[in-house]
């Protein structure tokens, strides 16, 4: 007798295994395990049409526990048979309405074919019991319906014992009942537990063949991506950037069409939408969905007021955001064909793609920041003349001009210099030389001035001053040795020294000052991005050259300083390698 039961049961997982190939092939049945989005979102679309499918699935599977009440044997008054996988198969795919509703057919039928049978009741309790279970573990995990090979073994055996347990307490006599649970205990506990497993095998296939499309796109996207990445720095504003983009994800991923649209203006867009026309009355909701919720949404059944409506006849319409502020969100809109089971491939694209893009826009607009930041900096350094400066300048020369004429000639002709320098444009690279030649003109502006109260001295060959330098990378550190330095002494002294060696060129700018305060040599180091009020002139040039050499060269490049009560070093070192002066000239 048990064999029999084990034959019947194995003929019932196998005719549960044959209708699992066939739902596999079912269109619905697939959107409800791929849980499916549109625009109105809430797990999975039209809200009317996936309870119609729930139904459905849940019907297949009642169907399925009829059939399995006919083939079952009789034993004892019982009827064995795998109902239990029907029922829990039904909650764990489809969620409560397929749960409940499979075992309500698998209640009723069971009551009408055999109503006398002292099992009856307790079956009749079992299939709803199963029916909860399914349910409420199905609705745990809507959002990824894959269960583990352990998980659907120990939750069929629960549940089946379960089912023994209620024959033994509500079966009468109880001998009877136990004799019942002695026969099929193996079969129905044991055996379908494992043909659950069996049975679910079937359905991974899905996921499987999911899972591999969506890695496959995930590596198109990015290649895609790369591919854009040269046309993303004006795409926003340059139409045939944006329209060469169109261009490369249409070659790339063969959809229907492809759109950029911001508010109601295409920035670009293939065929597919050159008959589209968007405006207040027609703008489609799924647009509207895209900038609300900033998600991906996925549109199948639109309104006929709908811009996009005509492209709905054969297609499925998705929209990614590309967020570029809080009040700023372009959407990329892909049209893809109907017909496929599952989208997720096609909403991983088309989301990889709009996240690289906004990720891309956000660097854009911190480089223009920066740039913003650098010319704020670079006005602030060349505002830095001070008046004082130039009267005091104007004052020596003056002094010069009746007794010696010649000196006051060379003065002025330095102060000329001195002031081209600081107008001409900053981002430009002249060599170390020149930026010296700067220098020693406003140092013998200072020297006039201070005659013997400071002294100068320059150790530098010719051929250690042939790299590149940015313009006015020196002179602020020079002002800021003599103003700040040399000139609080009685006797100051100013000491510029240049070093050429293998890969780059020491320059060290020496004063005999009180030294550097701590709090500005601290600000060197940190690279505050916060600019210094215009009244703290002592440490803005220093800040400004700081600046201007980490971001040229690495923050390995930025100055060092050496401060004490006997005097300063500040040093920077400047790389020789031409190659990458030039590179890093043409990049700025």
């Amino acid at each position: 007798m048990v064999y029999d039961v084990i034959m019947s049961v194995c003929m019932n997982i196998s005719l549960l295994i044959v209708l699992a190939m066939i739902l596999t092939k079912i269109q619905f049945v697939q959107e409800l395990l791929l849980n499916e989005d549109d625009e109105n979102g809430n797990g999975g679309g039209n809200v009317r049409r996936k309870v119609r499918n729930q139904l459905a699935l849940g019907g297949i599977f009642g169907v399925f526990c009829i059939i399995s009440d006919y083939i079952g044997i009789q034993v004892e008054g019982a009827l064995p048979n795998a109902r239990v996988i029907g029922v829990l198969s039904a909650g764990f795919l489809g969620g409560p309405v397929s749960g409940m509703t499979t075992a309500v057919i698998a209640s009723i039928h069971r009551y009408q074919i055999f109503p006398e049978r002292i099992s009856t009741l307790a079956c009749i309790l079992a299939a709803i019991l199963h029916g909860i279970i399914g349910s409420w573990i199905g609705y745990a995990r809507r959002e990824n319906r894959q269960y583990s090979n352990r998980f659907l073994l120990m939750s069929t055996f629960v549940a089946e014992a379960i089912h023994m347990i209620l024959i033994l307490i509500l079966t009468r006599p109880f001998i009877e009942a136990l004799e019942i649970v002695k026969i099929v205990l193996v079969p129905m506990v044991i055996i379908n537990s494992f043909g659950m497993v069996i049975f679910f095998s079937i359905f991974k296939t899905i996921f499987n063949n999911e899972d591999l499309k969506v890695a496959a796109n995930v590596a198109l996207a990015l290649r895609t991506a790369e591919r854009c990445a040269p046309y993303l720095a004006d795409a926003e504003t340059n139409r045939s950037s944006m329209q060469k983009i169109i261009e490369i994800v249409m070659s790339e991923y063969k959809c229907v069409g492809v759109a950029a649209i911001k508010g109601y203006e295409f920035l670009g867009r293939s065929s597919a939408f050159d008959d589209i026309e968007l405006n207040k009355t027609s703008y489609p909701r799924l647009l509207t969905a895209t900038a609300t919720y900033r998600t991906t949404r996925i549109s199948k059944v639109p309104l006929p007021e709908d811009a996009f409506y005509p492209l709905y006849e054969k297609n499925v319409i998705l929209s990614a955001p590309i967020v570029r502020g809080e009040d700023d969100v372009l959407s990329f809109v892909m049209v893809v064909r109907k017909n496929a089971y599952s989208y997720r491939a096609d909403i991983e694209f088309v989301t990889g793609i709009a996240n690289y893009f906004a990720t891309q826009f956000k660097l854009v607009d911190m480089e223009k920041q920066k740039e913003h930041l650098r010319k704020a900096e670079i006005k602030a350094l060349q505002s830095q003349i001070n008046p004082h400066f130039l009267f005091n300048a104007l004052n020596t020369i003056s002094c010069f001009c009746r007794e010696k004429p010649e000196k006051a000639r060379e003065l002025l002709m330095a102060l000329s210099s001195y002031f081209r320098n600081m107008l001409e444009d900053i981002d430009s690279r002249v060599t170390l030389e020149t930026e010296l030649d700067h220098v020693k003109a406003y140092l013998m502006l200072e020297e006039a001035r201070f005659e013997e109260h400071l002294k100068i001295k320059i150790e530098a060959e010719p051929r250690d001053c042939t790299c590149r330098v940015p313009n006015l990378i020196l002179q602020p550190i020079v002002e800021n040795a003599v103003r700040h330095g040399a000139m609080k002494r009685d006797k100051g002294q100013v000491t510029i020294r240049i070093q050429k060696e293998e890969k780059s060129t020491m320059i060290d700018v020496i004063d005999n000052g009180p030294g550097m305060d701590k709090e500005i040599v601290d600000r060197l180091y940190e690279s505050s991005t916060e600019l210094p009020h215009q009244n703290e002139s002592h440490g803005i040039g220093m800040l400004n050259v700081q600046r201007r050499l980490t971001g040229i060269y690495g923050k390995s490049a930025g100055l060092q300083v050496i401060s004490g009560g006997s005097g300063t070093i500040v040093r920077m070192i400047i790389p020789n390698q031409k190659e990458k002066t030039d590179e890093d000239s043409g990049s700025r």
